[in-house]
């Protein structure tokens, strides 16, 4: 049996999503679920454990579209299957008004 040691609570949430990594084109991608902590999203590249980017995306909250993006930091990167590449960001730094916007997602 294996425990979960995640320090915050996820929430699904499926919306594109876009990683900005510093002189490269930036990579679509899609969100799998949410914490306060970070996000993971499936990719069609591998990203390199320990690489600092900034990762981005919009989702729906209260009838409205909200847009999310922060500095975040590759915690993993797995392969899965024919989707490309499972990868788990936690986030390095939030403004106060995206962290608040998380923050109603995971609510929401």
């Amino acid at each position: 049996m294996t425990i979960d040691t995640r320090s915050f609570p996820r929430k699904i949430m499926r919306c594109q999503a876009i990683v900005v990594i510093p002189g490269v084109t930036p990579i679509s991608a899609r969100t799998l679920d949410i914490s306060l902590g970070g996000v993971s999203i499936v990719i069609a590249e591998q990203l390199r454990v320990g690489q600092e980017c900034k990762v981005g995306f919009e989702a729906p909250l209260n009838g409205k579209t909200v847009r999310v993006m922060g500095a975040a930091k590759v915690v993993y990167s797995i392969l899965s299957g024919a989707d490309g590449f499972r990868v788990g960001m936690q986030f390095l730094k939030l403004d106060p008004a995206n962290h608040k916007t998380v923050a109603e997602l995971m609510m929401g």
